[in-house]
C-alpha cells in the first residue's frame, strides 16, 4: 500500500533527521519538504480523508513551535519540521506524540544534568555535558524520536 510505504519512508527520514541534527544542529529545508511530500503521498493515496484534521494538527504544532522560537526556545529548523510532522501524525497522533515528547524531553534534561554533574568530557556523556555549556540542544532528535513510534503504530494499524 502506498500510504504505508510513505509512512515507513517518513520513519526512515525522521531517523536521518535525528542523526543529522545531533551532529550538525541543523534541519535542512529539503528534509522538511520531503516530509511534506511523504504526507501528500501517504494521504493522497487515500484521497485525503482527514486533511482538515491533519492541517489543524500541523498548524497547532507549528504555532506552538513558532512561539517557542520567538522565545528562543527552539531553532528555526525544529519549527519548520513541526508542520509536516503534525500533518503526518494527524489529530489522532497528537496525544501520544505529546506524551512521548514530554518524557523524552525530561529524559534528555536529566541526562544533561547527570553528565554535567559527573564532569564528563568524552564520548556520549561528554556530548550531553557540552549541551549545558554550549546551550545548544538538537531538539529535532527529540521530535523525531517522539514521532517515530506514533507513525509506526499508525502504519501497522492503518490509521
Amino acid at each position: 500500500m502506498i500510504s504505508t510505504g510513505a509512512q515507513w519512508a517518513a520513519i526512515g527520514l525522521l531517523g536521518w533527521v535525528a542523526v543529522y541534527d545531533a551532529r550538525h544542529f541543523r534541519i535542512r529545508n529539503a528534509e522538511v519538504l520531503i516530509m511534506l511530500a511523504l504526507y501528500v503521498l501517504a494521504q493522497g493515496a487515500l484521497l485525503f480523508p482527514t486533511f482538515l484534521g491533519d492541517l489543524l494538527a500541523g498548524g497547532l504544532l507549528f504555532g506552538i513551535g513558532f512561539v517557542m522560537w520567538l522565545l528562543r526556545g527552539l531553532g528555526a529548523g525544529d519549527v519548520k519540521l513541526m508542520l509536516p510532522l503534525g500533518m503526518m501524525l494527524g489529530v489522532s497522533g497528537l496525544l501520544p506524540f505529546a506524551v512521548l515528547l514530554m518524557v523524552l524531553s525530561v529524559l534528555l534534561y536529566l541526562l544533561i544534568v547527570i553528565a554535567r554533574a559527573c564532569r564528563a568530557e568524552r564520548g556520549l556523556w561528554g556530548w550531553f555535558a557540552r549541551r549545558k555549556t554550549e546551550g545548544r540542544i538538537p531538539y529535532g532528535v527529540i521530535l523525531a524520536l517522539s514521532a517515530i513510534p506514533v507513525i509506526y503504530i499508525q502504519s501497522t494499524l492503518n490509521i
